[in-house]
């Protein structure tokens, strides 16, 4: 019986070279791009368009046990009730103090 051998691949070192110099590159411009970001202000910039959308608010929060926790959320004008954590996440709503009703 002949076996046939698979012809093994060596690393050689200009290809180990062209890897690593990718991998310094993509490092550089991460760190170029964080560090643009701080300068620029743009994590803070980001959340403030994005909080302003809808008026959010946590009314209150207690946790259930290790997994989970219930909190009672006000969210442009409505209460829910979020249950988080565990298998799943649950959402009740809740009645608004002002009498309005989420649809």
């Amino acid at each position: 019986m002949s076996r046939r051998r698979g012809r093994k691949t060596m690393i050689g070192l200009p290809m180990l070279g062209s890897v690593a110099g990718a991998l310094i590159l993509v490092i550089v411009l991460l760190l170029g791009l964080a560090a643009a970001a701080r300068r620029f202000d743009l994590p803070r910039r980001l959340g403030q368009n994005l909080q302003g959308a809808v008026p959010s608010r946590a009314r209150q929060s207690c946790r259930i046990d290790r997994a989970r926790t219930l909190s009672v959320v006000e969210l442009g004008g409505f209460r829910f009730a979020v249950l988080s954590g565990g298998g799943s996440d649950q959402l009740l709503i809740l009645p608004a103090s002002g009498g309005r009703h989420a649809p």
